[in-house]
């Protein structure tokens, strides 16, 4: 027998969870547990599931976990005392922005024929250095390593 179906199946719409990013919720849970050393993961994790109201199960352990080392790896978060450690927040240097130049429309420079004045250097007194004392011109001497001969 074959299947008779009424209606087309459709897939579902994905929903959008009802939390805000993890990255997000650890930021706010390190935050809001004001740990001068920062705040371990646990702390972060109990901080999470009564705030967001998450199941405390493996997938929310290993999103944690994931969580935790791409901010490391982004900069966001840094490690006190080692991978096992607590986790701080990184401080961001208030970043400057350039300041953007009027672009105005300057009129072509004329060309003329100037010549460039090349300017001499005048020597300092401070930096002037000593003459090499002349290569005295006279005698050779004679290599050390000749035969001696024993009479």
């Amino acid at each position: 027998m074959a299947k008779t179906s009424s209606a087309p199946r459709t897939k579902k719409a994905a929903s959008l969870p009802a939390h805000p990013k993890y990255e997000d919720m650890i930021r706010d849970a390190i935050v809001a547990l004001k740990d001068r050393k920062g705040s371990s993961r646990q702390a972060i994790k109990k901080y999470i599931i009564s705030s967001y109201k998450l199941p405390d199960n493996s997938t929310t352990n290993n999103r944690l976990r994931i969580a935790i080392n791409k901010g490391v790896e982004k900069g966001l978060f840094a490690f006190y005392n080692g991978p096992s450690g607590t986790i701080k927040l990184v401080k961001k240097e208030p970043e400057t922005k350039p300041k953007v130049e009027k672009k105005t429309k300057k009129a072509a420079p004329k060309k003329t024929a100037k010549k460039a004045v090349k300017k001499t250097k005048k020597p300092t007194t401070k930096t002037t250095k000593r003459a090499k004392p002349a290569a005295k011109k006279g005698v050779a001497r004679k290599s050390s390593t000749r035969k001696r001969t024993t009479s």
